[in-house]
């Protein structure tokens, strides 16, 4: 594209004068002169100050860093319109679709219900009273255990784990190495408890690489409608995820924990068992919920509280410590 048709689709002014022809996206270090790249943080000033990028989304902050050699488009909203900017210019392959069919690798239990419209890729295993859905994908080395339901469209990337009577809602995305319904840790003296529960993921949801969501001991464990687990996510037996539910890479939530709708779980953030978090909650990386979280907003820390509250006692703090 033209930066100038570039800058129109962006909802931007076009730039004066001549405009070079920009053919993708790159990094400020990386770009070329058909580049376009993006500085909305500080940190990245010098990158920008001898870039090669032929264009340059940046803040006005930061506008003054761009060499005279790219052309500024100067917006508020840099971040916002660097992913727009990435859908214009890099619109998204459609992805080869498996045919239809079974792998003649595939070992599927003469009691499992496949669909004819499903892909069973090599190597997977069906087990018996398994239902796989209309559509649904099945990538190499996937495992569906005893009577685990596998809904319409849905995909597993390899070496996928359904465990046993667990369910896998419409549409929804397993990431590689998932292992969905393996039991939690509860033991006495005796050794372990058996977990009697199920995973109930609802549709639409996507869960990252390596992610591990638990059966329930007694009840299911559940997420919801539309969450977002990304990889290596750790979700305990009997925990319920509510619709619309973020959870950040290498967060964990224990066993019976419930979030509502909507939540956001930072990046290591840990979730304490039996503990309620409200709709509309925020919770900062690496915190330790450790009690109920009622209202919405941010919270932070280790136990999690508010993070304006906290923040304003750390800086009241660090006065008095300073010289």
């Amino acid at each position: 594209m033209q930066i100038r048709d570039l800058s129109i689709a962006l909802g931007l002014p076009a730039p004066a004068g001549e405009s070079g022809e920009i053919s993708g996206v790159a990094s400020l270090v990386d770009a070329g002169p058909k580049h376009l790249a993006a500085l909305f943080n500080g940190r990245y000033r010098a990158a920008a100050e001898s870039t090669r990028a032929g264009a340059v989304l940046v803040t006005a902050a930061l506008a003054h860093h761009v060499p005279p050699t790219s052309i500024p488009l100067v917006t508020e909203t840099a971040r916002a319109l660097w992913l727009r900017a990435i859908r214009c210019l890099h619109p998204e392959r459609a992805l080869a679709i498996p045919p239809v069919g079974r792998h003649p690798s595939a070992v599927i239990d003469a009691d499992a219900q496949v669909h004819p419209a499903a892909h069973i890729g090599p190597l997977c295993v069906i087990e018996a009273g398994a239902q796989i859905g209309r559509g649904a994908i099945l990538h190499g080395g996937v495992f569906v255990g005893i009577d685990a339901q596998i809904g319409d469209e849905v995909e597993l990337l390899p070496h996928t784990v359904v465990l046993d009577a667990c369910e896998i809602g419409a549409g929804t995305r397993v990431g590689p190495s998932a292992v969905i319904g393996g039991p939690g840790f509860a033991m006495d003296a005796e050794g372990p408890v058996p977990h009697l529960g199920r995973v109930r993921v609802g549709a639409a949801v996507t869960i990252g690489a390596n992610a591990c969501v638990d059966r329930g001991l007694v009840g299911d464990t559940v997420i919801g409608d539309g969450a977002h687990l990304d990889n290596l996510v750790q979700i305990g037996h009997g925990a319920v995820i509510g619709p619309g539910a973020i959870i950040c890479g290498q967060a964990g939530v224990a066993g019976s924990a419930g979030l509502e709708a909507g939540v956001v779980v930072g990046g290591q953030a840990g979730i304490a068992d039996h503990v309620r978090v409200a709709g509309g909650v925020r919770i900062a990386a690496q915190s330790g919920v450790t009690r109920d979280l009622e209202k919405a907003g941010d919270y932070s820390g280790h136990p999690a509280e508010p993070n304006r509250g906290r923040l304003q006692r750390m800086a009241r703090l660090k006065r008095l410590v300073d010289p």
